[in-house]
């Protein structure tokens, strides 16, 4: 009875272990050792309150749209259980964005290494990866593609063919060809990958969801805190954009704040969810750890988003324990 159920998502198993607590006879030592937490007691049975009060408060009030933010995976390097974290909110998100560095591309990197994977292995592991996520996400989920600066590395491997005019017979956009269907030609033979249905790739940095919700995946990068919400809300003010909410990838970093230089307008730099590389820990003195996060933003059509129904889960180091922060306004 204590132990997860065949077909129970780790979100409902968590409720079901908190709202009968007592009636199992469980500790919150035993708790912690169910959920594999890692954490004290304690924390987990205060915690316990506050996850349940919010499951209640969703249930009474639902919304029309609830988006799931996720970025900076860098396959086939992804931190450990991002498939687990999909099947955690899979009940409650009506839409998933991959806001950026799906993949990593290292076979194809600027960057000097001895040893690496080859790309057509970086690519299945991708398709195989997308096949798992929409596998998951089977009751109509949208999931939204964005480009990252990793994927472009691609693109401009590509270009370099125009010199024999070679260019034009394959897909310069990685994302879209894992999503289309690809064949692979070897050793005089060949094998096709069929495309997966409902994902949608945008050959662009940035989505704008509803005229709600901008993901994008910018190229600069600043190493003072909260800079990077100020540039972020003012180039889209600037070009015309409407939207509540902007949520940026690229940074591997973690902050958030209303720019009230720019309309005010409620700006997350949206952390990472791959493990750490040996380029970035170089000896380069701006290097500073990865935050590692993701973000729901729940709202509806007709009202402006309410900013407590933004919640960012950061997870620990590099140990698969998530811990849940509301923003408070």
């Amino acid at each position: 009875m204590i132990y997860r159920r065949k077909n129970e998502s780790l979100m409902d198993y968590e409720e079901r272990l908190y709202r009968n607590q007592s009636r199992y006879k469980l500790s919150w030592k035993k708790i912690n050792k169910l959920l594999k937490l890692n954490q004290h007691p304690d924390s987990t049975r205060k915690a316990s309150y506050g996850y349940l009060r919010r499951v209640d408060q969703e249930r009474e009030h639902g919304f029309d749209k609830s988006i799931m933010i996720i970025n900076d995976l860098h396959l086939p390097f992804e931190r450990e259980g991002v498939l687990e974290i999909i099947e955690k909110h899979k009940s409650e998100i009506t839409t998933l964005v991959i806001g950026g560095d799906l993949m990593d591309c290292k076979s194809i990197s600027k960057f000097h290494q001895i040893k690496t994977l080859i790309i057509e292995e970086e690519l299945l592991y991708t398709y195989n990866f997308l096949k798992k996520v929409r596998k998951i996400l089977n009751n109509n989920q949208n999931i939204i593609i964005i480009n990252g600066n990793h994927e472009e590395r691609w693109y401009k491997d590509i270009c370099n063919l125009q010199e024999k005019d070679m260019q034009k017979f394959i897909n310069p956009n990685l994302i879209d060809m894992i999503v289309e269907g690809f064949t692979i030609y070897e050793d005089k033979g060949r094998k096709r990958y069929e495309g997966i249905e409902g994902i949608t790739y945008i050959p662009h940095w940035f989505v704008n969801i509803d005229k709600k919700v901008i993901v994008c995946h910018p190229k600069n990068f600043s190493m003072v805190k909260g800079k990077m919400l100020e540039n972020g809300a003012q180039h889209f003010v600037n070009r015309g954009e409407e939207f509540d909410v902007l949520v940026l990838g690229h940074t591997h970093k973690y902050s958030n704040g209303i720019v009230d230089r720019y309309q005010g307008k409620f700006v997350i730099e949206n952390g990472c969810l791959c493990q750490p590389q040996e380029y970035a820990d170089s000896g380069k003195l701006n290097y500073t750890p990865q935050a590692y996060c993701y973000t729901i933003v729940k709202y509806n059509d007709s009202e402006p988003i309410n900013y407590n129904n933004i919640k960012t889960y950061f997870l620990d180091g590099c140990i698969d324990n998530e811990v849940e922060y509301q923003i408070n306004i």
